[in-house]
């Protein structure tokens, strides 16, 4: 019989924030395939658990793969985390989930945190639906014609960010229209966790000339008429 394949959300800043159900899981499996195997070992270290390690990214997942397919079709049990959230959004998991599914291998989804639904939660945004499109294009022309498309459904977009982007993403923006409504969510349960809502002007003179650091998910949607 072949094994199972285990997506265990982690958390995004706050260790507490780990499922009693996910602790569980990761007791029971016989290998974690990870992003870092570093960052980890340290919630591994936290929770008391000592299980192998497998680094899992897309930079080695045509190696990595293959051994952990061979392991499951095994009869093996195996948990894939992400360095933080939940496995496959926005992360190269995705691959290993779709291989794992043409070979009839079963996929249990563990929930936890995930950053774009933290933050969808405390925006205030969302009534008519949300739209979660990942990372932007890193081309200006096509990261502006994806958001436009969006906001062109009606509904709150949501994406990720980097802190070396982010200046430039509202600007890029604020060229869309000034009756955008914008929440610019960064270091959801960490120490520095901090929300800033308004008009996406409004959010860039609040934030002019600050040095952004942390991870970032932004909410964007078309001001009622």
């Amino acid at each position: 019989m072949n094994g199972e394949l285990f997506l265990v959300a982690t958390p995004i800043g706050n260790l507490g924030d780990l499922t009693f159900r996910a602790a569980e899981t990761l007791k029971t499996v016989s290998l974690i395939a990870c992003e870092d195997t570093r960052r980890t070992q340290k919630l591994m270290h936290h929770l008391g658990i000592s299980k192998p390690l497998l680094r899992y990214d897309e930079h080695v997942h045509g190696r990595a793969s293959g051994e952990i397919i061979r392991r499951l079709t095994g009869g093996e049990k195996i948990a894939l985390v992400t360095d933080a959230g939940t496995p496959t959004i926005s992360d190269p998991g995705l691959r290993l989930v779709t291989e794992a599914i043409k070979e009839g291998i079963r996929v249990v989804p563990i929930p936890g945190a995930s950053s774009p639904i933290a933050a969808l939660s405390a925006s205030g945004m969302g009534k008519e639906g949300f739209i979660f499109i990942g990372f932007l294009p890193r081309k200006e022309g096509r990261a502006l014609a994806a958001l436009k498309e969006s906001l062109d459904s009606g509904r709150t977009v949501i994406f990720l960010e980097s802190p070396f982007r982010i200046e430039r993403t509202l600007e890029m923006i604020a060229k869309i229209g000034p009756q955008i409504q914008v929440v610019v969510a960064r270091e959801l349960t960490k120490l520095n966790e901090e929300i800033i809502r308004g008009t996406v002007q409004q959010v860039i003179e609040i934030t002019k000339g600050r040095l952004w650091k942390g991870e970032i998910v932004v909410l964007i949607e078309m001001q009622e008429k």
